[in-house]
């Protein structure tokens, strides 16, 4: 929700007030800051297509213990710290925010998994 209200308040701050409430708006060219705002928001909705899920089945599954509350936190973190590190525009160090995500997220998964076959 962080990313996509950045993204919203910067359209407003780049373009106007009214450009968001104009349904036939023309496309805009976005400068190298509004690129990075856009493709790190899009990232965060595509990662939520495999760590949603993880998070559901740990909730469901009643998956507990210090291991995968530290977990959990990690991907939150590393997420954030994805985004942020996007905004930088400094080439590969976004990976480290991601590695963080992803491994967090893996971890859930393997744990749930473990429950189930257990």
């Amino acid at each position: 929700m962080t990313a996509l209200t950045i993204e919203i308040a910067y359209a407003y701050l780049s373009q106007g007030f009214g450009y968001r409430f104009s349904s036939n708006r023309p496309m805009i060219e976005r400068g190298a800051l509004g690129l990075r705002i856009q493709r790190a928001y899009q990232n965060q909705v595509e990662s939520a297509a495999y760590i949603v899920p993880v998070l559901v089945g740990v909730s469901l599954l009643g998956v507990t213990g210090e291991g995968p509350a530290v977990a959990a936190a990690i991907v939150v973190f590393g997420r954030a710290a994805f985004v942020l590190l996007y905004y930088t525009g400094i080439p590969f160090i976004r990976i480290l925010g991601f590695t963080c995500g992803s491994l967090g997220s893996l971890y859930l998964a393997v744990q749930c998994i473990a429950l189930i076959v257990a």
